[in-house]
């Protein structure tokens, strides 16, 4: 049985739109969006909706690798508890975010293509009330609070930076007269410059961290026209460009000479706690826990009644004892989940990052710049997650979840209107 979509189709875009615009700004938006999505996409599967042509199962088996990959830390707290017996369901909370990607991305797929082009708007949107919101909490650069409002501010910069990457790639979604296109660049140049100024004054070095590997992808796609060697020397200017502009802020060469000396009075005394050296000691920690417990790891739950034996024991200090997490996305499922946890994360990483590099040698420059966005919201999260846990706020996995699937079935849809127009690859 065939239904119209209509109705859904504006709704979803409204969810859509309000939740990748929002969900840094408001509390719960990202909660609200992602469990809207998750009963619109029941209701059009207990309907039989196809959406844009295609059923339910056959899009399952087109990207089974895909959603299985988005599944792939809530199958490895799944195990840990099954082979445990140790059963944590605030544990799977979160994890499930990206579990149920499958059916988020088809709700996602009601909108047109033209939706689908309209969500730029959100990111500049999301960029500049976010570039907004950390000047507000930071007094303009001159405090910074650990945390802030419903996330902390590492988090809060991180996908603030990511919102204005999107916004700068996409210049590359052509549409309206030469005039209209001109204004709507300035504003999405706007939003990106906000994004990195936000970036500077959060003084988040794993944020900072980012923003070449970021920049190199932006360019190359940016540059299009370029030869790869010439698109590839301009990266390098560019990235070569932004690093000497911070280093020459007193600000960035304050928060690095910082660094070099915890790693410093770390090197003289493991014990240290200044802020390198409690992750150094984490990180340090946490490989021990893998080796102890290889296969599951030690579990989500237990992480810090761990530590805290460790610390009654004397093994490790009071500081490094209190830690919730490991400041080390692979270090933490590593400890916590075992080669499980460590297959899970890196394939929640890298099975979506290759879809959308593969699609970067598409002549469509939508798709071009679509496909960019993806690889770099994967490319950022695998970043951030060196020096911090993304996955374990409610924000970041809301994030990566509801802008994976805009972007996956943007991919999608552009590819399928393009084939249907007879257009080349």
């Amino acid at each position: 049985m065939k239904n119209p979509i209509l109705a859904f189709r504006w709704l979803v875009f409204l969810i859509l739109f309000s939740s990748s615009s929002l969900l840094l700004i408001v509390r719960k938006v990202g909660n609200l969006g992602f469990y809207h999505l998750f009963l619109i996409a029941l209701v059009s599967l207990i309907f039989h909706i196809e959406h844009g042509g295609t059923s339910f199962p056959v899009f399952v088996r087109k990207f089974w690798k895909f959603h299985l990959a988005m599944a792939g830390m809530f199958i490895a707290i799944l195990l840990n508890q099954l082979i445990s017996q140790d059963f944590d369901a605030h544990s799977l909370d979160l994890p499930s975010r990206m579990a149920l990607f499958i059916l988020v991305a088809w709700a996602s797929l009601m909108c047109t293509a033209e939706m689908f082009k309209w969500f730029q708007w959100s990111y500049v949107l999301g960029a500049l009330l976010a570039t907004i919101k950390m000047y507000i909490i930071t007094d303009g650069g001159t405090t910074r609070a650990a945390y802030v409002d419903f996330m902390p501010i590492i988090e809060l910069a991180d996908m603030t930076l990511l919102l204005g990457f999107f916004s700068l790639l996409s210049v590359k979604y052509e549409s309206g007269t030469a005039r209209v296109r001109w204004v709507g660049n300035a504003v999405k140049i706007l939003a990106s410059v906000g994004a990195l100024y936000a970036a500077y004054i959060s003084d988040t070095r794993g944020t900072w961290l980012a923003i070449p590997f970021l920049t190199a992808i932006a360019v190359i796609v940016l540059f299009d026209r370029f030869e790869l060697k010439k698109k590839i020397l301009v990266a390098l200017l560019a990235v070569a460009l932004l690093i000497g502009l911070f280093f020459l802020s007193p600000r960035v060469q304050n928060r690095i000479q910082a660094a070099q000396q915890d790693v410093t009075i770390y090197s003289k005394d493991t014990a240290s706690d200044t802020s390198v050296g409690t992750r150094l000691g984490l990180w340090k920690t946490s490989i021990e826990l893998f080796v102890e417990h290889p296969l599951i790891g030690v579990g989500r739950q237990n992480f810090r009644p761990t530590l805290q034996h460790l610390g009654q024991e004397g093994k490790i200090s009071p500081v490094i004892a209190r830690q919730i997490h490991s400041h080390n996305e692979i270090f933490y499922n590593m400890a916590t989940l075992g080669s499980f946890g460590l297959i899970g994360l890196l394939a929640l990483y890298f099975v979506p990052g290759v879809f959308f590099a593969r699609k970067l040698r598409h002549k469509d420059k939508e798709l071009q710049a679509t496909a960019a966005m993806g690889l770099m919201l994967c490319t950022g999260y695998l970043i951030f997650g060196l020096t911090d846990v993304m996955f374990m706020w409610g924000a970041s996995d809301n994030f990566y979840t509801i802008f994976m699937a805009i972007l996956f079935t943007h991919v999608y849809q552009r590819e399928r209107l393009l084939a249907s127009s007879g257009a080349s690859v």
